[in-house]
């Protein structure tokens, strides 16, 4: 949970639940449509020095990097950075430590482009993807301690439609991301651990390939959507695919946890009659007060529910005063007042930070070290809401004593925590809606 200038969107989708048909997902990788001839392949391209770091040897059908060795795919293949299609094809050699390696990572320190990696912890852990956009982490699930097979070979799929993304392992949606991929010119790279601390997994790489916008990937296993979005210049918004025309309106704005949450809270609203809209973002610095007052206006919302927390841990009394904590809480609720003017308007208090697990099967015991953060951003974050006539909803209290249902990653919570959020915040918006 890093802090993060300026405004991003971002979905985090299928965080939990897969865990039962991951382990044996490998028995396609989907079928295609349209031009089915890469514009780059690895194995018939000679990769330039300058595009090799480290330990890279080269194999019989493929290439076999060890100890943060890296290859990549030159900047220029990706000629329309909107529309294109990645593959990687990729063995594990040997799955015995601790580690992560990232299949395809075309990023640079700011906050733009991909990564799709593969994490595989302290044994007690179950092994993991990460799908990042624009430098978000957007999805880790779980997967099968003995999985995958060390030696077999797995494919990585990333298929990019006008700007957004999403992920595939083998043939399973893992990841689909609502935010707009900012492009860059910087080559893809294959290997390593992208700037970051912690052991490399060796890895052998057996093929890559890039289509470009004429390539379409479809997986046998693609859940069919009723949701939509629309984007302007700096937001998303998703949105019901066909909503009621007289049905009352329901926005809900945060990171993460809006996305944990939203499930049960969608599906009670659903019961009344009532749409739903989300926009999944956080202010980690100034706030882009034009781009969220617009995307507040898109539509005459009857309730708004927003957060603003947990990607803000750095916002320390060292780092950044009170005045200035106020200040932009102060700006982001004017966002929601002035786009929304309709709209009642609640602020959701940021849940705790908790310790991780210290094994799988033990429950978390204590709130974690920046917990201390939350609670002040909380108290900050009152002080405003209460001066604009923002009422608050207690979403701290209502799971600070139920850290057995925290999942352990410091930050998140299993479906029973997001099940009681979801009841705190029903309680408060649904006599609103009854009284429309």
């Amino acid at each position: 949970m890093k802090k993060r200038a300026g405004f991003q969107v971002s979905q985090w989708i299928r965080a939990a639940g897969l865990t039962g048909f991951l382990c044996g997902l490998f028995f396609g990788i989907g079928s295609v449509c349209g031009e089915t001839v890469p514009v780059w392949e690895l194995s018939k391209e000679e990769v330039p020095a300058e595009l090799k770091k480290g330990s890279v040897e080269k194999v019989e059908g493929g290439w076999r990097l060890r100890e943060g060795g890296a290859v990549a795919v030159p900047a220029a293949v990706f000629l329309d950075q909107k529309n294109f299609t990645v593959q990687v094809t990729v063995s594990f050699e040997d799955l015995a430590g601790v580690g992560r390696v990232m299949v395809m990572s075309k990023q640079t320190g700011k906050d733009d482009g991909f990564g799709f990696g593969f994490l595989n912890p302290q044994e007690s852990f179950r092994r993991q993807f990460e799908a990042v956009v624009n430098k978000i982490l957007m999805v880790r699930p779980g997967l099968g301690p003995n999985w995958p097979n060390p030696g077999d070979r797995q494919t990585f799929t990333l298929a990019v439609r006008e700007q957004y993304a999403s992920f595939y392992a083998g043939d399973v949606p893992i990841a689909t991301c609502q935010m707009a991929l900012v492009s860059n010119n910087e080559p893809m790279w294959i290997g390593g651990l992208d700037g970051r601390k912690g052991a490399i997994l060796p890895v052998t790489v057996h093929e890559v390939k890039v289509y470009g916008p004429g390539f379409q990937f479809v997986s046998k296993r693609e859940e069919a959507s009723d949701r939509k979005v629309i984007t302007a210049k700096g937001w998303a918004l998703d949105i019901p695919k066909n909503p009621g025309p007289s049905a009352p309106r329901v926005l809900i704005y945060g990171d993460s946890i809006s996305g944990g949450y939203r499930k049960p809270f969608e599906a009670e609203l659903a019961k009344h009659g009532i749409d739903l809209y989300h926009c999944v973002h956080f202010v980690g610095g100034e706030v882009p007060e034009a781009e969220l007052t617009e995307m507040a206006g898109a539509f005459p919302f009857d309730v708004v529910v927003f957060n603003n927390g947990l990607h803000s841990l750095s916002w320390t009394p060292e780092t950044v005063s009170d005045e200035v904590v106020m200040a932009r809480m102060r700006k982001l609720a004017l966002c929601f007042k002035k786009g929304a003017p309709k709209a009642k308007v609640f602020y959701l208090l940021t849940t705790p930070h908790t310790a991780e697990r210290s094994a799988p099967e033990k429950p978390v015991e204590s709130l974690g070290d920046k917990n201390d953060v939350v609670l002040r951003l909380n108290t900050l974050s009152e002080r405003v809401m209460k001066e604009e006539q923002i009422q608050v909803i207690d979403g701290y209290s209502v799971l600070a004593t139920r850290l057995d249902l925290a999942r352990g990653d410091k930050f998140h919570w299993g479906g029973g925590g997001y099940e009681l959020l979801s009841g705190e915040i029903l309680k408060r918006v649904l006599p609103v809606l009854w009284r429309k």
